[in-house]
C-alpha cells in the first residue's frame, strides 16, 4: 500500500505517509476507509508526501478526491489538514487540492509546508516529534 497510515487517538491525529506511487484511486480510498468508515472525520490529518511519487495523481483523480473528502468536514469543530511535500509538483498538485477542497465545500484548514518543522508548529506537534515515536 502506498499509503502507510497511523492513527494516534491521544492527539486525534492522522498520520498518513506515501511511500511509493500514490494514486487517485489510493487517496479515495482513504477517505472511504478512515473519514467516512471509521468516521475519524474530526480528527486532524497529516499527509507527509515529501517521499511519495505523485506523478500518476490526475486533476479528475483530485476532483473526486475533493468531492468524496468536503462532505466528511465537520461543522462543529474546526480542522486541520497539513500536507508535506518536497518538490515543485507536490506543491503544485497539493494547492490543486485545496483549492477544488474549498470549492466543494471543504471547511478545514489546509496548509502546505516544505519544511516538517513548520508543519509541527502549526499543528501543534514538539519538535521532532514522529508518529513513530509516539
Amino acid at each position: 500500500m502506498p499509503l502507510k497510515v497511523q492513527v494516534i487517538p491521544d492527539r486525534e491525529l492522522i498520520w498518513v505517509s506515501g511511500v511509493e506511487v500514490v494514486t487517485d484511486d489510493d487517496l479515495i480510498a482513504y477517505v472511504q476507509e478512515y473519514l467516512v468508515e471509521k468516521d475519524l472525520r474530526s480528527w486532524d490529518e497529516v499527509f507527509d508526501l515529501s517521499k511519495a511519487d505523485l506523478l500518476d495523481i490526475t486533476y479528475p483523480g483530485l476532483s473526486q478526491v475533493a468531492a468524496a473528502a468536503a462532505p466528511t468536514d465537520p461543522e462543529e469543530s474546526p480542522t486541520k489538514i497539513a500536507i508535506l511535500v518536497s518538490e515543485a509538483l507536490g506543491m503544485g498538485i497539493s494547492r490543486m487540492y485545496q483549492s477544488l477542497r474549498e470549492g466543494q465545500g471543504g471547511r478545514r484548514a489546509v496548509r502546505i509546508f516544505r519544511e516538517e518543522d513548520e508543519l509541527h508548529t502549526w499543528m501543534k506537534l514538539p519538535p521532532g516529534w514522529s508518529p513513530e515515536k509516539n
